[in-house]
């Protein structure tokens, strides 16, 4: 078994306890163990040979048994008691949408459903909603659920799992080989295009020592499977399943080599005509002559190969200027290239601060005091305390009474960094819930006082497109509202968008001046990258927030960044690129 087997092995057992109402704590305890060893960079089984499976974050004495159990034997005992107990079925019918364990459970135990087909049955001849708890309106999401699951097409790796994971490939071969050994080596594919899912690997190596690089790459202790190898590309199978592809390529042929496999398929197909058009043949190589002539240079044969060191030069001998990596989509780049309309994409050095983020107070894991120091690290000037208000209830929130306590701890951490001359200061905010009716968790009294007010939806996602949509203009139309949060509650590879219109979301947001955000955090991504370029093009603001909830969550922010370049956002479109005095003067307009 691999990573990803045993994470899913953890995965169902955590959903088996659910559905017979085991106690919370010990289905958390497969949960949390499901996702370390999920996250984990190293084979887990290379790790069980070195009795190291204790070192493992989030896995205790007891479910490392079972792990080396399931090494061992494909299961373990108290997880085939468990199968016995509870129709297969039924972890299929958790897969839909929206539906939890309490509602399997209590379909199971008073219709007898035990499938998918059951589910659907029931829900089309109205049978679910004579159930205490249930009516019309569930027996709709339920089946508008088992609509999603049809439409999904092949499983895509989140590119927060995807990234760390090409990472601390480039980190092994860089640790693993002598100094000097690669002269290059870039991450290339959808990866270097910073997709939001992931399809596999592709890294990109210079060496003058190719089978010292296969062998190493082979080696490293992520690597589950070899698939093949040779003298210049080796594809491998990783720990948590991905496929990840290594190329060795001569310095002469990087540039056209990055350009081949950094892609898109459809950006490549356009270059490889503008190529034709000039008479050339565009491989992962180099262009070659099609035809005898000249260029530039002087003379030419047809076969005859012009090499590129840099990417830049290919793109400039075919008369383009570069075009950064994660534009390379076929969606108008090459266009605004040639018209000279390319926009200046936001970089991460021109973010000053952040406007969403949480503490001890709700939902964090630190306290106010250590979250700014964590800011104050990453060269921000501010950044804002936005804990979850009361309404959201999965989480502790914060109530009018304590964000007014929370205010006093917030003043004396300013006052202490204004006394010591240190440029940054701490903003009251609130992440205030949207109710499932449209209301917010606070009064408008408690939203008044503060800097800055995000508003998000975490409830009730699956409602109708007319009644979440209203129900989210409601709120862009409160005057206190500044941001709207993650608007469409998607979950990566976990929860689809809700049906929200973002179109006319959009709209009314440019209208109040309500800012939109892009949460960073790569679990959501949350406006993507194609809604966040119409607001743009709308005119709309954006923020860009990691949403953190820990100290390291602010290292998500490269995310929104590239997610913002994907979607060709200027910094000027961005409302925490600036000054903090200019941002606290536009909110309150």
């Amino acid at each position: 078994m691999n990573n990803q087997d045993v994470a899913s092995t953890l995965d169902q057992m955590a959903d088996m306890l659910q559905i017979v109402g085991a106690n919370r704590f010990r289905v958390n305890a497969f949960v949390n163990a499901a996702e370390a060893v999920r996250t984990l960079s190293q084979d887990i089984n290379q790790m069980s040979a070195e009795e190291k499976l204790l070192d493992i974050q989030g896995v205790g004495k007891g479910i490392a048994v079972h792990i080396q159990d399931l090494l061992d034997t494909g299961t373990f005992t108290e997880l085939e008691d468990l199968k016995l107990e509870v129709p297969s079925g039924l972890l299929e019918i958790l897969q839909i949408p929206d539906v939890g364990p309490k509602t399997v459970r209590k379909l199971w135990q008073e219709l007898n459903i035990t499938s998918i087909d059951e589910i659907k049955r029931a829900a089309e001849e109205g049978k679910i909603r004579a159930l205490k708890g249930f009516g019309a309106k569930s027996e709709e999401k339920i089946l508008k659920g088992i609509a999603l699951m049809a439409q999904r097409g092949d499983e895509r790796t989140p590119i927060g799992n995807a990234r760390p994971l090409a990472e601390s490939l480039v980190d092994g071969l860089r640790d693993a080989l002598p100094e000097g050994t690669l002269e290059r080596i870039e991450i290339a594919g959808s990866l270097r295009r910073w997709r939001e899912t992931i399809g596999d690997l592709d890294i990109l190596v210079v060496s003058q020592q190719p089978s010292a690089v296969m062998e190493a790459f082979r080696s490293l202790p992520q690597v589950s499977d070899v698939i093949g190898s040779g003298e210049t590309k080796t594809s491998v199978i990783l720990a948590q399943g991905l496929q990840a592809d290594l190329r060795v390529v001569e310095r002469q042929h990087w540039g056209a080599a990055m350009q081949y496999f950094t892609g898109s398929q459809a950006h490549n197909i356009a270059i490889r005509e503008i190529a034709q058009k000039q008479g050339w043949s565009l491989n992962e190589y180099g262009l070659t002559a099609v035809e005898d002539g000249k260029d530039g240079d002087g003379p030419i044969s047809a076969g005859d190969l012009r090499t590129f060191e840099q990417e830049a030069d290919l793109y400039n001998f075919l008369g383009l200027s570069y075009p950064p990596p994660e534009l390379r989509e076929n969606r108008g780049e090459i266009q605004a290239i040639r018209q000279g309309t390319m926009p200046s994409l936001i970089q991460l050095e021109q973010i000053q601060g952040e406007l969403h983020g949480h503490s001890t107070w709700s939902d964090g894991r630190f306290s106010i005091e250590e979250m700014a120091e964590a800011a104050r690290a990453k060269g921000y000037t501010y950044w804002a305390v936005c804990d979850h208000s009361v309404g959201l209830g999965v989480t502790q929130g914060v109530d009018s009474q304590a964000l007014q306590q929370q205010a006093e701890e917030i003043a004396a951490i300013n006052q202490r960094y204004a006394d010591e001359g240190i440029d940054f200061r701490l903003l009251r905010g609130v992440e205030v819930e949207v109710l499932g009716n449209g209301t917010l968790g606070l009064p408008d009294e408690a939203l008044a006082e503060l800097d800055v007010v995000v508003a998000s939806i975490h409830s009730s996602l699956r409602q109708d497109k007319e009644t979440i949509t209203q129900r989210c203009l409601t709120v862009v139309r409160n005057p206190h509202v500044d941001i709207l949060g993650h608007p469409t509650g998607r979950l990566l590879g976990r929860r689809p968008p809700s049906e929200l219109d973002v179109e006319q979301v959009l709209q009314v947001c440019l209208e109040t001046g309500t800012v939109v955000e892009i949460n960073a955090h790569p679990s959501r991504l949350d406006l993507n990258d194609v809604y966040a370029r119409r607001a743009v093009e709308l005119g709309c603001k954006i923020a860009i927030n990691s949403d953190a909830h820990h100290t390291n969550h602010l290292d998500l922010m490269p995310y929104g960044i590239a997610l913002a370049r994907r979607a060709w956002v200027d910094p000027d479109s961005v409302v925490n690129t600036l000054p903090r005095k200019a941002l606290l003067a536009m909110f309150k307009q």
